[in-house]
């Protein structure tokens, strides 16, 4: 997938999004059969994966408020999907853009813990420090991410350009770097603190 789309930059204009590249790569290499397959793929590719996201979380909310029924519940997730994905993939883009830049940080710090966690025996003390850290860029991160429309507003283009200025590496989308690292110091001198004292 990499070098179909690094190796079609000379055939196409750059696209407004995934979607259309990969429709006109596969068109170019494949011709119509191409359209045809990818559509299939796509097809049954995203069905799955939404039948599957749709029971789960109809299943999930059900159990976690049972005086509304399950089918209820699926049929608002029917719905509520039916209308995102009429919005066009620009606009799910658009919108869902600064909700992953705050969790991508988040994510990549609890697993990067996951993996380090026999350093500290899993001590909840040491998430904790690394979270409570990362959490503050990575709010930075979602105000930049914005959609135009609200990253206009006076407000958030102070906060942007107050983070630019401020937070290491902010301009390369990894000002969470540095506090996580921080983060992760200072809940493991607090952990070994703790330990010290309660020995």
């Amino acid at each position: 997938m990499i070098y179909l789309g690094t190796t079609s930059r000379n055939h196409f204009t750059v696209a407004s999004n995934g979607g259309t590249t990969l429709n006109q790569v596969a068109h170019f290499y494949l011709g119509t059969f191409g359209n045809v397959l990818l559509l299939t793929l796509a097809t049954v590719t995203c069905l799955t994966t939404a039948m599957g996201l749709v029971i789960a979380f109809s299943q999930d909310f059900h159990s976690r408020f049972p005086q509304v029924s399950y089918k209820n519940f699926l049929r608002a997730n029917c719905l509520l999907s039916f209308l995102i994905a009429n919005l066009g993939l620009d606009q799910i883009v658009t919108w869902s853009t600064p909700v992953l830049m705050f969790l991508y940080p988040l994510a990549i710090v609890l697993i990067l813990l996951a993996i380090l966690s026999p350093l500290f025996k899993n001590n909840p003390l040491v998430y904790r420090w690394a979270l409570i850290l990362t959490v503050f860029p990575a709010f930075f991160d979602l105000v930049n991410a914005l959609p135009p429309v609200l990253l206009q507003m006076g407000f958030n283009q102070a906060l942007v350009k107050w983070a630019g200025h401020t937070l290491p590496l902010f301009q390369q989308g990894l000002a969470w770097l540095p506090f996580s690292v921080v983060g992760f110091a200072l809940g493991l001198v607090a952990w070994r603190w703790r330990r010290y004292n309660t020995n």
